[in-house]
């Protein structure tokens, strides 16, 4: 494999970085130093030390999800869960959730055996936007736009939202971007403005887009352009 994904697998750094410090000394591979942050190693042979620090290998998985409705976003139930989605060998991991959906939400899910990776994506401090398409009961009026920005009044938890961005598409379809996680927010959002959401659908996790050829119900592990999207 190539030595900046074994480093960035170690989370010591990004590729960028990766590639810029090796070109000043900082990468050495079995006692030389190595100015090239492409070049291959075998983790399980070679022996790499990068800014000093030695460098353990370990492989985490990266899982992209079409989420279909009527699964829950959950690791053990005694309902239908994601995971049960999965092949036996991805079952049998320590896998966890970045970015739960509700039960009948669908579209893009992450899972990972990599805690930090999930930390990122689902701590609000970390200001990812996630990307819904909605479809409501009523037209959507355009003063919600402006509520969205400002911030709406979530009354039952006697909290405001962050804002958000809303994008109407026609009367009673939108795009939602909110940076928080928090319990039915994109529902909530519009209830507490006098409107219902009829169908709600997660499309992109940050820069991550949802692949259009993933139906729903299918995964795959995530390739190393889609999780650098989301690592650096």
């Amino acid at each position: 494999m190539r030595v900046d994904k074994m480093i960035g697998n170690a989370k010591l750094d990004t590729r960028r970085n990766i590639k810029r410090n090796a070109k000043k000394g900082a990468l050495v591979i079995n006692g030389e130093i190595v100015k090239d942050s492409s070049t291959q190693v075998d983790p399980n042979v070679d022996e790499v030390f990068y800014m000093g620090e030695f460098v353990e290998y370990f492989d985490n998985i990266y899982i992209i999800m079409n989420k279909p409705a009527g699964v829950l976003s959950a690791t053990v139930d005694e309902e239908e869960t994601v995971v049960d989605l999965l092949d036996d060998f991805y079952q049998m991991l320590d896998l966890s959730i970045a970015g739960r959906l509700d039960k009948d939400t669908t579209g893009l899910v992450l899972l990972s055996t990599d805690g930090k990776f999930v930390h990122k994506i689902t701590s609000p401090n970390s200001n990812i936007e996630k990307t819904y398409e909605v479809e409501t009961k009523d037209t959507i009026d355009e003063s919600f736009i402006e509520e969205f920005k400002n911030g709406v009044e979530i009354k039952e938890e006697g909290y405001i939202a962050r804002p958000a961005k809303l994008e109407i598409i026609n009367e009673k379809k939108a795009i939602v971007k909110v940076t928080e996680g928090k319990f039915h927010l994109v529902k909530r959002l519009f209830s507490n403005l006098g409107n219902e959401v009829v169908s709600l659908k997660r499309i992109a996790i940050g820069d991550l887009k949802l692949d259009p050829f993933l139906n729903e119900g299918a995964y795959r592990e995530l390739n190393e352009d889609e999780l650098e999207l989301l690592l650096d």
